[in-house]
């Protein structure tokens, strides 16, 4: 069964391709004329290159098409057919924008007026609460069900397994076997990269072995498993520009997830991308409350839908001291998958270091892959240790071993 995204076999070189563009246009918007076409480069994107095409200012979604062109070889690691697909799904829910058309080495959505919030922004309880709400709502959409009832029998029906450990081993298994010595050698002569980066933790084996414990450690984990956004860093939230509503945008790494996970993630992105600051990550009084209003309003988005499916996952929840402490505690658990494998973001740690062995043409990637490196080697498991207690996982030291004697500050 054909997909319900148009496809257009189309290539885009870059946002400066305007003939190819146009030609684009011309399919989705035959009744723009060209002359009239301005063009807009969002700057913020870490492997994809995202432009808007609007007629007037200011930009609206009736005058405005964004164009996402993906980065270079995206398609080993992410399913881009599967995004396409999960985007127009959740556009029949009202989630997220019109999906118009899906060409050869990208995407064409709708635009969505407003701005991404700061940090700073985030720590404020109007806002943070705003997103915790609007995930909630994410959580308890019936996108399997929804897919099952118009795709049946088809490969489009989504599987509803975890995903998150299925792309740690699909991210280490296209790593080369040599990829240590390629890093070593891209490196060669900045010294002050390398320095501290001990190569014998880089091998495919060594992380391998570190997917095998996380999975273990994570075995137990009984937060509901629902549609997850995978990747909700500052750049991915859009409030409105009166800022009294919330979207997501970028639903590259959607996909079925403990629902723990995606706020662990969430979380972990306080910290920043470039020069992270852990200290960042929400107190454990702001954590406590976001998880509060999180379930809230899971109990109640989750009672709207009919499916058997959503309505047990709605009855699991008792939102008292006691259910928000377990919920805190399998938070935490996942955070291990999300600091050293995607340190500092789902474009670093070992994907970075993919990105660079599979020879990304970005210019900043090998600089970026070698200190990546140089962040998984320092997560190993007895700096894991320390990290644990640095934000107070009590219950994760046993899992992990005798810890450090350290005494460290409980930030949280």
């Amino acid at each position: 069964m054909p997909s319900p995204v148009k496809e257009i076999a189309l290539r885009l070189e870059s946002e400066c391709d305007i003939v190819n563009t146009q030609s684009l246009l011309s399919i989705i918007r035959p009744n723009w004329p060209k002359e009239k076409l301005c063009f807009k480069v969002f700057n913020e994107g870490i492997s994809n290159t995202l432009f808007a095409i609007y007629l007037d200012t200011p930009l609206t979604p009736d005058n405005t098409v964004l164009v996402r062109i993906f980065g270079y070889q995206t398609e080993l690691y992410i399913d881009r057919d599967r995004e396409a697909l999960y985007m127009w799904i959740l556009n029949q829910f009202g989630f997220t924008s019109q999906v118009f058309a899906k060409f050869t080495n990208g995407i064409c959505y709708g635009y969505i007026p407003g701005f991404t919030p700061s940090c700073e922004m985030l720590t404020k309880p109007q806002y943070f609460k705003m997103v915790a709400e609007k995930l909630a709502a994410l959580h308890c959409l019936p996108v399997s069900e929804f897919a099952k009832k118009h795709f049946s029998g088809t490969e489009l029906v989504p599987d509803t397994k975890p995903c998150v450990m299925h792309y740690l081993t699909k991210f280490i298994g296209l790593l080369p076997e040599c990829f240590s010595s390629k890093l070593s050698m891209n490196c060669a002569g900045d010294g002050s990269v390398m320095a501290d980066c001990q190569l014998n933790y880089l091998s495919k084996e060594y992380l391998e072995g570190e997917v095998k414990f996380l999975r273990k450690l994570l075995s137990n984990a009984k937060s509901p498993v629902a549609f997850c956004h995978n990747d909700l860093l500052f750049g991915n939230i859009v409030f409105s520009p009166n800022e009294d509503s919330v979207h997501f945008i970028d639903f590259e790494y959607c996909g079925y997830n403990h629902v723990c996970y995606d706020i662990a993630n969430h979380f972990c992105e306080y910290a920043g991308m470039s020069n992270p600051d852990y200290s960042k990550i929400p107190s454990n009084e702001m954590q406590r409350e976001w998880v509060r209003v999180y379930l809230s309003a899971y109990q109640r988005l989750c009672t709207k839908h009919t499916t058997k499916t959503s309505e047990s996952h709605a009855n699991k929840v008792c939102i008292n001291a006691a259910e928000v402490d377990k919920w805190l505690e399998e938070i935490r658990h996942f955070t291990l998958v999300r600091i050293p494998f995607y340190y500092p973001h789902p474009y670093s740690g070992v994907q970075v270091v993919l990105c660079e062995t599979v020879k990304t043409y970005y210019l900043g990637w090998t600089l970026r892959a070698n200190q990546s490196a140089c962040k998984i080697q320092d997560f190993h498991l007895p700096t894991m240790r320390i990290f644990c207690a640095i934000l107070g996982f009590p219950s994760l030291l046993g899992n992990l071993g005798h810890g450090s004697s350290l005494q460290v500050e409980n930030r949280l």
